[in-house]
């Protein structure tokens, strides 16, 4: 309709030919029809942006509200109404009579009212996920998406349809026929995608996270993800291929998290030597309150110490009454050193606690948290923790445990000579 105004209008161009003229009248016509489209989903879009961040909605409906702006559902619906108007202003825009445009542009017309719909049941299945799909009690995530993938396959058989030119059933048929072969084929393609599908819908994975995976080698930065494989560079600056099925197939790890948080976790232990665990004497009980960091818990230790032997303890016998140990005041001194860096968060859980002891001593673990997630920075907190901890474990007569080997056994050597001459002086 519009394109027989259009040629009528451009006879006043002598010049052009009767082909041409038509031609152009057609063009300008799908072209204005192509603007219409857009500038309705723009005008719908921009609405729902006004009613969706509208002070009103936002106090009124919060968690709704920000279902909808995570889903763009409202988005989704201006292509909606986009597409719509599309089916009505077709056959005002364009020609019914020129062959090879005409079905071009229903072609491409028919594709994008699919893909309209397609991204409206998508947006809404997204809305109901966020509000329902992580409830603890009724896990209903797996059913919204899988319902995703029956749009997502619906919609590339209806499209495949409207190319072809053939009704749905028919390309239902066939693939049928073919499916033996395609999955033959194409079956790393088919894993690879379903399992891209399940890393992204759950958001296991994206470029950029450090991820680590024994079974692969695979220890650093995500650097592609593939409809096949995973690109990860490890930090040796070798770069290894996952398989991307495996990566649901199979467990990994990914610190995301931990980088996200802020705050890196030290996890370490001392391992004290069992035979210079003992009670705390005078002397070194003594020389232990002078120390700022547990002059306080000591103080109030000792009054908590002596009050109960006072009344249920036996001098005679240092079984039958509650004395303070080497080990127990340097776990308390730990703690308390630990608590005032200023390079620990200490937001997080913070403790030094027993192990099981082995055969390699008492292990003693540091158990912490950086306040940076920065690899160089996080190193160069806990080696600053562990030399100032192996430092001080002399002051409380605590000697970390080593195998005896190279200079420990020389120097007992030593000793045991020089004690021989001196016995044979």
């Amino acid at each position: 309709m519009l394109a027989g105004l259009l040629e009528k209008a451009l006879t006043s161009f002598v010049f052009l030919s009767d082909k041409i003229r038509t031609l152009t009248a057609e063009l300008l016509s799908v072209l204005l029809f192509a603007l219409l489209v857009y500038l309705c989903a723009k005008i719908i879009k921009t609405v729902a942006r006004m009613l969706l961040g509208g002070a009103f909605a936002e106090k009124r409906f919060p968690r709704m509200t920000k279902a909808l702006k995570h889903a763009r559902l409202l988005n989704a619906l201006g292509y909606v109404v986009s597409a719509l108007a599309a089916i009505h202003l077709y056959p005002m825009f364009v020609p019914q009579e020129g062959a090879l445009l005409t079905t071009l542009v229903s072609r491409v017309v028919g594709i994008y009212v699919v893909f309209c719909f397609m991204a409206l049941f998508v947006s809404a299945l997204d809305v109901l996920d966020y509000l329902y799909g992580r409830n603890p009690n009724v896990p209903l995530r797996g059913v919204f998406q899988a319902s995703k993938i029956i749009v997502y396959l619906l919609a590339a058989l209806v499209i495949i349809s409207i190319l072809i030119s053939k009704n749905p059933m028919y390309v239902i048929t066939g693939l049928s026929a073919a499916a033996a072969v395609f999955m033959l084929i194409f079956k790393d393609p088919i894993l690879g995608f379903a399992a891209g599908i399940q890393l992204a819908s759950n958001r296991l994975l994206k470029i950029g996270d450090w991820i680590t995976m024994p079974s692969h080698g695979a220890d650093g930065t995500v650097i592609d993800i593939t409809l096949t494989t995973v690109r990860v560079q490890n930090f040796d600056n070798t770069i290894i291929n996952v398989p991307a099925y495996d990566l649901v197939s199979q467990p990994f790890q990914n610190w995301s998290g931990m980088v996200q948080s802020g705050a890196r976790r030290i996890k370490r232990a001392i391992n004290i030597d069992v035979e210079t665990i003992k009670f705390l004497d005078r002397p070194l009980l003594e020389r232990l309150q002078k120390i700022q960091l547990i002059s306080g818990y000591l103080q109030d230790k000792v009054s908590e110490v002596r009050a109960f032997n006072e009344k249920y303890g036996d001098k005679e016998s240092l079984l039958n009454g509650r004395h303070l140990t080497n080990v127990g005041t340097f776990r308390a001194y730990a703690l308390a050193y630990l608590n005032s860096l200023s390079t620990i968060d200490h937001t997080q859980t913070c403790m030094v606690r027993q192990l099981d002891p082995t055969t390699a001593g008492l292990p003693l673990e540091i158990y912490c948290f950086t306040a940076t997630t920065d690899w160089g920075k996080y190193e160069n907190i806990q080696s600053d923790v562990f030399d100032h901890l192996y430092s001080v474990m002399a002051e409380f007569d605590l000697y970390p445990f080593q195998q005896p080997a190279g200079r420990n056994v020389t120097l007992a050597a030593t000793k045991f000579v020089q004690g021989a001459q001196q016995s044979a002086r």
